[in-house]
């Protein structure tokens, strides 16, 4: 017996024996995958704040650390997973049918991105990507037997390993357009790693059409919030891993680099497309989707006759405020990077969605 199962056993017990949606996961399974509950684990914090079962100890002491620091955290992290599927009907909409989530974390009791894709009509395909055991982990169980959802174990900064994994290239055509997701997970990828670099590898291999969605933690540079975040982040893991790279919005703009951004642009989570959160919708889907490729036109930038279209960064790419309500970060506030009124919780992250 290895000195982490005794962890594992207890972790076992405190859960009744049952991991994600009450399914037993056996404890071979964690050691295939070298699990261990002894560090924190990003993805298992993560799950914690959504009120998942799949954390130990380790986890929820780091997790009341950085609530003491940042009380809204968890309301942050909601927010990030509230956007995320917000940004999935969206795509379905725009007729999307193939993701890749990289950094898809230990899958949630209900409305994870295979199950909204499942919504809609015609057979849509997912590949989530982690390198994290306990995601990789829980995510093989959810998906066992689901020919058209799968989980690949590999870095994201590596986007030759994750496009050439032979589930990668079973599921996805990359001559036809795919929406990658990237959410909540680059601030534990430092500027010496070049994040800008790794998504235009992707972005040159996806085909035209194809959408980024992307959040990112920045820092409140009205107060120290960030600043005291980031310690208590970096010193709840020790000296085993990056350290939180929180970004401005002008380097998060940097991100969509060679995306046109859809309306709203780059804004909080919460004021992305609120429309797009009531599951039932009581406007008809086809006035959802009507206008949407004048409106794709309108607030991409991309020319409807010749020239050039503008990069994510361009401030002309954010869209019209009247037309798409929410507090979009136009260049008056650039110098702070935060509007004013925001929810204080909710300063926290940017997110957006850009069209390739």
């Amino acid at each position: 017996m290895t000195s982490a199962e005794p962890e594992l056993e207890r972790a076992d017990r405190d859960r009744g024996g049952r991991g994600l949606n009450g399914a037993k996961v056996g404890r071979a399974q964690c050691a295939e995958l070298t699990i261990d509950p002894r560090s924190p684990s990003t993805s298992r914090v993560y799950d914690y704040f959504l009120g998942g079962s799949d954390n130990f100890a380790v986890d929820r002491a780091l997790a009341a650390q950085l609530s003491a620091t940042l009380p809204d955290i968890g309301a942050i992290m909601r927010a990030n997973r509230a956007f995320m599927r917000r940004a999935v009907r969206f795509l379905l909409d725009a007729g999307i049918r193939q993701f890749l989530d990289l950094g898809s974390g230990i899958p949630s009791a209900t409305n994870n991105l295979h199950e909204l894709a499942r919504q809609c009509s015609g057979r849509a395909r997912v590949v989530y990507v982690d390198l994290d055991p306990t995601a990789v982990a829980r995510s093989r169980h959810a998906l066992a037997g689901n020919r058209d959802t799968t989980i690949v174990q590999a870095d994201l900064r590596d986007p030759r390993a994750v496009l050439g994994h032979p589930e990668t290239q079973r599921l996805l055509d990359l001559s036809r357009p795919v929406a990658v997701l990237i959410l909540g997970v680059l601030h534990d990828i430092p500027d010496a790693d070049n994040p800008a670099d790794i998504i235009a590898q992707f972005r040159e291999r996806l085909a035209p059409g194809s959408f980024l969605a992307l959040s990112q933690g920045v820092r409140d540079t009205r107060d120290d919030t960030g600043g005291a975040t980031t310690s208590s982040y970096d010193d709840g893991y020790g000296g085993g891993r990056p350290r939180l790279t929180l970004r401005d919005r002008a380097q998060t703009l940097g991100l969509f680099d060679g995306f046109g951004l859809v309306a709203p642009g780059l804004v909080f989570l919460e004021d992305w497309r609120p429309a797009l959160t009531d599951e039932s919708r009581t406007s008809p889907r086809a006035a959802q989707t009507a206008d949407l490729p004048d409106r794709l036109r309108r607030s991409t930038g991309k020319p409807r006759s010749g020239g050039k279209p503008r990069s994510g960064g361009d401030p002309g790419s954010m869209g019209n405020p009247a037309t798409h309500p929410g507090r979009t970060l136009g260049t008056d506030t650039a110098h702070r990077g935060f509007a004013r009124g925001a929810p204080p919780g909710h300063r926290a992250a940017l997110g957006g969605v850009g069209l390739r």
